[in-house]
């Protein structure tokens, strides 16, 4: 009858007459065409995604299949930008709309905050803001951008209070559901050992509130753009919406592709940084539930 050591050394006799093992690489290391998937394989698609529209565009709008009017060649709007870039006229407009949508998303992140710190201390203010706030938020941003402009002009200013009025909201709901106490057994310990308002508030709220925070800075600042465009269309003398209403009322809709194109990668831009900076300061809040075990 065979038993387990003698399994066990005919395995090891055999093993040895063979030569000395082999290692065999994983198929997803570094090197490998399912590495350089898993790694660069979202990257691949979204390149595939943008150069086949562009194709696709540029084939429908030399074939005439789709009007100019509707949709330029995408060489068109290419020599719009190298054109608008190389010439300078870009730049003053994209510094004043990167400006008032600076300003502005500072001056609403920091009320917002406060805003929300003294919610959630003084529970008679949140019962008495919160619906005004919310009040003023349904109001649509485009009948109330040109009353500030009549009453600011249409210097910066006016810009920033649009800016900060559209970006404000999203920044404080999501600082104040932050800011909120869920955890019992963590409150009473810190009662337990004599904390202060303050002391709750840096060592139990805060850290709670950071990825919450980020939330809001990542819908905020996108408002915050929008806000500036929809600032510049109601009044203003520079600006990237100022340069696209002149685009379109020159019936030059490769100019008006053109714009978009910027906004569009100024917003990619601001929600870069965004993460660069949520990285720095939140990064203990990293979403793992897409990491390999």
């Amino acid at each position: 009858m065979t038993t387990d050591s003698q399994v066990t050394t005919a395995s090891a006799t055999t093993d040895a007459s063979n030569g000395p093992a082999t290692s065999v690489a994983p198929t997803n290391a570094p090197g490998t065409v399912r590495g350089v998937w898993l790694r660069y394989g979202d990257q691949l698609i979204l390149a595939l995604v943008i150069i086949g529209s562009l194709v696709m565009a540029q084939i429908a709008a030399t074939n005439g299949w789709v009007s100019q009017f509707i949709l330029p060649k995408p060489t068109d709007v290419w020599a719009s930008l190298v054109d608008g870039f190389t010439s300078g006229v870009y730049w003053p407009h994209i510094s004043s709309t990167l400006l008032g949508t600076g300003l502005g998303f500072a001056f609403a992140a920091v009320g917002a905050m406060a805003l929300a710190a003294l919610m959630v201390t003084m529970e008679r203010v949140e019962n008495v803001v919160l619906p005004l706030v919310v009040g003023f938020q349904s109001l649509p941003k485009i009948a109330v951008a040109p009353i500030v402009i009549l009453w600011l002009g249409f210097d910066l200013s006016g810009k920033v209070v649009i800016v900060g009025f559209v970006c404000f909201f999203p920044i404080l709901l999501n600082t104040l559901a932050g800011l909120k106490i869920r955890d019992r057994e963590q409150l009473e310990l810190l009662q337990s050992l004599g904390a202060t308002k303050l002391q709750m508030f840096r060592y139990l709220r805060l850290p709670g509130a950071v990825p919450y925070l980020f939330a809001g800075f990542h819908v905020g600042i996108i408002f915050a753009l929008l806000g500036a465009v929809v600032a510049e269309f109601v009044g203003s003398r520079d600006g990237l919406g100022r340069f696209l209403l002149s685009q379109r009322a020159a019936f030059n809709v490769g100019g008006v592709y053109a714009v978009l194109v910027i906004l569009m990668v100024m917003g990619l831009v601001f929600r870069w940084i965004m993460l660069l900076i949520e990285r720095r300061f939140a990064f203990w809040a990293e979403d793992v539930s897409h990491r390999n075990v």
